[in-house]
């Protein structure tokens, strides 16, 4: 069941899969051609946040033009629960294939810096923040009330980024003492941090629209 409401998310934006696909190889090359000093785990952050809120918004927003359809597809077979959970294995799908995809393009493209494994769960963690707090507000509000959330996030990120670099780029910090901390701790608490955010956020999620009339 929830291999098949994945598969509907897919269906529903088939025709900007194409435009994902570019956006995933052409914001690491933008990063290698024009700012390769903030490259790395910046340029994947910018990957992954555009495509992941890129993509979902447009989910969201094809959803909202069958507004029943959810009520049909909860009716019988699929649990509500099963609905919420299939937008979370959406983005995980979405992650993952950015990630191979600025693997791939690390290895064969000059100036574009690969990432470790700490690097990743980061990188996993900030998203997961941002679509744990969105969906929530997506099951409690819907489509068009929140897709000033996407607007907020884009912007913040497209300026902040940069500003917060600019800022601190004079700035000498001292990371001596997190360097000794052993890398396997590091990701252990990465992953368990984004796996709390996960679960804090579907369990809110599913209780919201449990709750919801449809």
């Amino acid at each position: 069941m929830l291999l098949h409401l994945v598969k509907k998310d897919f269906l529903l934006v088939k025709k900007y899969v194409c435009f994902m696909m570019l956006l995933a190889i052409g914001v690491p090359l933008f990063f290698a051609w024009r700012v390769p000093a903030i490259g790395g785990v910046v340029s994947f952050i910018y990957t992954v946040t555009f495509t992941e809120l890129i993509i979902c918004q447009s989910v969201a927003a094809e959803e909202s033009k069958y507004p029943k359809a959810a009520a049909l597809l909860c009716s019988a077979p699929y649990p509500r629960g099963t609905f919420v959970m299939a937008k979370y294995a959406f983005f995980l799908l979405l992650f993952a294939y950015c990630y191979i995809v600025y693997t791939l393009m690390a290895l064969i493209v000059p100036g574009i810096d690969a990432i470790d494994l700490t690097m990743v769960l980061s990188v996993l963690l900030f998203g997961m923040i941002l679509y744990g707090i969105f969906l929530p507000l997506y099951f409690k509000y819907g489509a068009e009330k929140t897709k000033f959330f996407f607007m907020i996030c884009i912007f913040a990120i497209s300026f902040g980024v940069p500003m917060l670099y600019q800022s601190f780029a004079n700035i000498s910090i001292d990371f001596s003492m997190l360097a000794s901390i052993p890398a396997a701790i590091i990701n252990t608490g990465l992953a368990f941090a984004s796996i709390i955010v996960w679960g804090v956020s579907q369990g809110a999620s599913i209780l919201i629209f449990s709750k919801k009339d449809l």
